[in-house]
């Protein structure tokens, strides 16, 4: 019992050590303004199917987002895109506006923002 606790404190220490809480910069505001807002919404929220039967585009005020995907899969779907509408951006961007970008989206969270 005492085992499986610690493994479960653990994983949850784990899992927050891969979502960045550093302060959003200047530079990924303007890059996700530039980049991602027209799908995404200027605020992060999200918006209709750009496709008809198509996934809406991803909503960066859910908390549940948050919680459950580390900087690492946010960063590798800007790169790669998804199937499901989201465009790959390949080597548009560097590694320091990479992770602008993902501390941006994770500055949308709706839990901390209170």
């Amino acid at each position: 019992m005492r085992a499986s606790l610690l493994l479960i404190a653990f994983g949850l220490l784990g899992s927050a050590c891969n979502r960045s809480e550093a302060a959003p910069s200047p530079e990924g505001r303007a890059l996700f303004a530039t980049a991602c807002a027209r799908c995404h919404g200027a605020e992060g929220t999200g918006g209709l199917p750009l496709t008809g039967g198509g996934a809406a585009p991803r909503n960066f005020t859910d908390h549940t987002f948050q919680t459950t995907h580390t900087d690492f899969d946010i960063q590798q779907t800007i790169v790669n895109g998804k199937s499901t509408g989201m465009p790959p951006f390949g080597s548009t961007f560097n590694d320091d506006q990479l992770r602008a970008l993902v501390r941006h989206v994770r500055s949308l969270d709706s839990e901390r923002k209170k």
